[in-house]
C-alpha cells in the first residue's frame, strides 16, 4: 500500500489559513480517493485505454509570499497515484498552487518525474468553490516545459486544462492534457484524469 502524507514539520498548521488564500483554503489538509478514471495511451497494450486509479495529496499552506508589490497565499501540494490493487505508484506530483488576492489569479505550478513542467493560470474569487486553470506550450506566462525526448516527438505536451470543483467539502477535478505522440504519428491525444476525493486531515 502507498505512504500518506503527512505535514512537514517546518510547515504551519493544514487550519493555519483564512480569507487570504481564497478558494485554496478549503484545500488545505490530506485528501484520498479511489474513483479516479485516467484515459491515455498505454505503452503495455499499445492502445488507448481507461485505466482506474486511486490517489493521495496533501497541501500544506504557507505564506504570504512577496514579489516586490506582489502578494501570493500558497499551497505546497505533494501528489501519488496508484492502478487500483496495485502496491506501487504510477504516477506523483510536486508543486505549488498559490492564490493573489489583489487580482483573483490563481496558480499551479508542478513537475513530474517524467521532466514535465507546467505553470498554469485561472482567475477566481475569495469564494469561489469552482474555478479553471489552463497552460499552453510556447507560452511566456503560462507555459509547459519538457525534456528534449519527450518535447522532441515521443509526447510533446501541447495544451494543459482543468476544472476544480470543491462544493460540498469534496475535491473533484477533471483534467486534459494535449500530448503530440510519436505512437499516434504526432497527432494530438487528449489524456484526461478526474477524480473526486475526500478530507482525511
Amino acid at each position: 500500500m502507498g505512504t500518506t502524507f503527512g505535514p512537514p514539520a517546518h510547515m504551519t498548521a493544514f487550519s493555519d489559513v483564512d480569507e487570504r488564500w481564497g478558494p485554496l483554503a478549503k484545500l488545505a489538509g490530506q485528501w484520498a480517493g479511489d474513483k479516479g478514471r485516467d484515459f491515455s495511451y498505454s505503452y503495455d497494450h499499445k492502445k488507448d485505454s481507461e485505466n482506474l486509479y486511486r490517489e493521495e495529496v496533501t497541501f500544506d499552506p504557507f505564506g504570504p509570499v512577496d514579489n516586490g508589490s506582489q502578494q501570493l497565499f500558497a499551497l505546497d501540494y505533494r501528489m501519488k497515484a496508484w492502478r487500483l490493487g496495485a502496491e506501487d505508484f504510477f504516477h506523483m506530483e510536486v508543486g505549488y498552487w498559490q492564490f493573489e488576492p489583489a487580482t483573483g489569479k490563481i496558480y499551479r505550478c508542478f513537475m513530474v518525474p517524467r521532466t514535465t513542467t507546467i505553470i498554469a493560470e485561472g482567475t477566481t474569487t475569495a469564494d469561489a468553490t469552482a474555478f479553471k486553470m489552463s497552460a499552453k506550450q510556447g507560452s511566456g506566462t503560462n507555459g509547459i516545459l519538457s525534456n528534449s525526448y519527450l518535447f522532441d516527438g515521443a509526447a510533446r505536451c501541447t495544451g494543459f486544462e482543468v476544472e476544480i470543483d470543491l462544493s460540498g467539502g469534496k475535491y473533484a477535478y477533471k483534467e486534459d492534457t494535449i500530448l503530440q505522440m510519436a505512437t499516434h504519428g504526432g497527432a494530438e491525444m487528449h489524456h484526461t484524469d478526474e477524480n473526486t476525493l475526500e478530507r482525511v486531515a
